[in-house]
């Protein structure tokens, strides 16, 4: 699990969980600076966060730090303005200057970002954002910079992404569930283009896919049902989207293995890596599309061990 909203005092009690033994999943954490305006706060975050760093532990570490940069699903900033009012087009919560001071600011100590853009004027500012840092930063690691939803990128965003090397993670689950919610705020042609797959793939991006839980439903196979069809709530949206079942499991498999730098651990099932499985009571790819919503391992082994039985 990559969670990427967890503060200082969570982390303190997932290490707890982890000494108790009752970790029985791995967590990748992206520590939070939502809610910080300069680089001199996050600079106090990141000396919180300096008693992590050395961690080894397979199970829990810190994977890096998680900014937001406009308002998601209430105010996501957008190019034009919002169907409902046309006076806003959403909420950028960084001038970009002072993001770029604090993304640099965490890159120093040797941590990675990830950064929430969920409107297409979010989405390029902070491309413009991650630029500059990769211009005065040369060098830095592949994968170091990425960006949380891209919810609205276009092809030309999309093509810029890739060529700056800057992966997305997208959630499927959070279009299936907020999609009414939406086009009110944003009008359904908007609605339509949220989180372009389809688009991502065919542009060479390196995509990983979950479920913005709590907000979107968890379940990987509900996010690759919602990948597959681009069933929402209110019907399908973007069905131009869609991709296939084996590219909606690379997904949240070997490409998010991938995004997380532990493709030589995780991701595959093969000699050499981490023992950590699914069993199924039926093979997601060959049941019902209806059926596939809604289904859950029977069994799940992390390391070789069962931790849920059925």
């Amino acid at each position: 699990m990559r969670d990427c909203a967890v503060s200082p005092d969570d982390y303190v009690t997932l290490l707890a969980a982890r000494e108790a033994g009752a970790l029985s999943t791995r967590v990748r954490a992206l520590i939070s600076a939502i809610g910080l305006t300069d680089a001199a706060q996050v600079e106090d975050l990141l000396d919180a966060m300096e008693q992590w760093r050395y961690s080894s532990d397979p199970w829990l570490r810190v994977w890096g730090v998680k900014f937001g940069l406009d308002g998601g699903l209430e105010a996501g900033a957008t190019e034009a303005p919002y169907a409902c009012d046309h006076t806003f087009s959403g909420t950028l919560t960084w001038e970009p200057d002072a993001l770029v001071g604090a993304v640099e600011a965490v890159i120093r100590r040797g941590w990675r970002v990830g950064t929430h853009a969920y409107g297409d004027r979010a989405v390029r500012v902070l491309l413009d954002v991650y630029e500059r840092v990769l211009e005065r930063n040369p060098g830095l690691p592949a994968g170091t910079l990425v960006m949380e939803h891209g919810g609205l990128s276009g092809p030309e965003q999309r093509a810029r992404a890739v060529d700056l090397g800057v992966p997305v993670t997208i959630q499927q689950p959070l279009l299936h569930d907020t999609a009414e919610v939406e086009t009110g705020f944003w009008g359904p042609e908007r609605v339509a283009a949220l989180f372009p797959a389809r688009g991502w793939l065919d542009q060479g991006a390196l995509v990983a896919a979950g479920s913005d839980f709590p907000v979107g439903q968890f379940g990987a196979m509900r996010s690759v049902w919602g990948m597959t069809t681009r069933q929402t709530v209110i019907g399908v949206q973007g069905p131009e989207h869609a991709i296939t079942y084996d590219e909606a499991v690379a997904l949240h498999t070997t490409c998010a293995a991938r995004l997380l730098g532990e493709h030589h651990l995780r991701g595959s099932l093969t000699p050499g890596r981490l023992a950590d499985l699914t069993i199924w009571d039926q093979d997601p790819a060959h049941c019902p599309r209806s059926t596939l919503r809604d289904l859950n391992p029977t069994h799940t082994l992390v390391g070789g061990l069962l931790v849920t039985p059925a």
